[in-house]
């Protein structure tokens, strides 16, 4: 072999190692999908089965599973007593949008509303899917994806109303006891409204204010117009005021929007674009419809952002 012909053999060979090496270290990167510029640069696998997720994401995508928490409340989140399968509108979205990220397969941890960030900052659950309104006080604690729906309040009373009922403002003017779920916007609803401190009845499930309301034990149960209205729907003796507008501290009308929660911001970003996607094409709106019943609730969210309703 000629020196020429031994240099450039040489030379190759190094420019091999150097290509193999480069190659195992990923470009000389270590990119952390929560410091990623962009969003669209933190993402998973499509339908066409590759994964490529980093962090959370990735391992999410390597088990095949997420874990959801939700609590229990129809329609947004909750076990079909019949068929024992976990449904509702975050759900039956959370059942479009992770096979899209490269992950097949849900579990649920149904718990208490209050106790769903606390589970979710305990690693008991990787994503909050139970139709949590996103707010400022909440967005300090969990980084949540945009709104899938918007809605109004509502109460459930007695057949015939007879306090008079119309909105949170109206039970300070009684004495009528309003029963409001731990953790939830609406004990900050009654608050806000001036309700007397002995007015406000705290439960911890969503389930047993509607228990206490039967029992006598509350003259109204606060809630979504829809959770109230699938529960006057059942509770014979009782009905649904029309719906209504929760007012903030200040009296501005405050319309209430939900969405998934997170810790881990590469795995909400990915889900946030796929959800954005599907947004454009109509199938979450599909979903909200097929769930909520109406999907007026789901085009009132289309537009917004989670930095339209938290001011971040």
């Amino acid at each position: 072999m000629t020196q020429t012909n031994k240099k450039w053999t040489r030379l190759l060979a190094i420019a091999a190692v150097l290509a193999l090496t480069l190659a195992a270290c990923g470009g000389g990167d270590s990119a952390d999908p929560t410091q990623a510029d962009d969003p669209a640069e933190t993402t998973a696998a499509g339908d066409n089965g590759d994964t490529g997720g980093e962090g959370l994401l990735g391992e999410l995508q390597e088990a095949g599973t997420v874990s959801i928490g939700l609590a229990n409340e129809v329609p947004y989140g909750y076990e079909d007593e019949e068929t024992g399968d976990i449904t509702g509108e975050a759900p039956e979205i959370a059942k479009v949008i992770f096979p899209e990220l490269g992950i097949p397969n849900l579990e649920a941890q149904v718990v208490e509303f209050g106790a769903l960030i606390g589970g979710l900052q305990a690693g008991n659950f990787d994503v909050i899917a139970a139709g949590m309104y996103i707010t400022p006080d909440r967005a300090e604690e969990v980084i949540f994806a945009d709104p899938e729906y918007c809605i109004n309040e509502s109460m459930l009373v007695p057949e015939g109303n007879p306090d008079g009922l119309t909105d949170y403002n109206s039970v300070a003017e009684t004495d009528a006891r309003l029963a409001v779920a731990s953790g939830t916007v609406n004990v900050d609803y009654a608050v806000w409204a001036g309700i007397p401190e002995d007015q406000i009845v705290e439960f911890a499930g969503i389930e047993d204010q509607y228990d206490a309301i039967a029992a006598g034990r509350v003259e109204a149960v606060s809630g979504t117009v829809l959770t109230v209205q699938e529960h006057a729907d059942v509770m014979e003796g009782f009905e649904a005021l029309p719906s209504f507008p929760a007012l903030d501290e200040d009296g501005n009308e405050i319309l209430g929007c939900g969405g998934f929660g997170f810790l881990d911001q590469g795995l909400r970003d990915a889900f946030n674009e796929e959800l954005n996607r599907l947004q454009e094409e109509g199938v979450i709106q599909d979903i909200v419809e097929e769930q909520l019943g109406s999907r007026e609730v789901a085009e009132d969210a289309v537009d917004l952002t989670v930095a339209d309703l938290t001011g971040g």
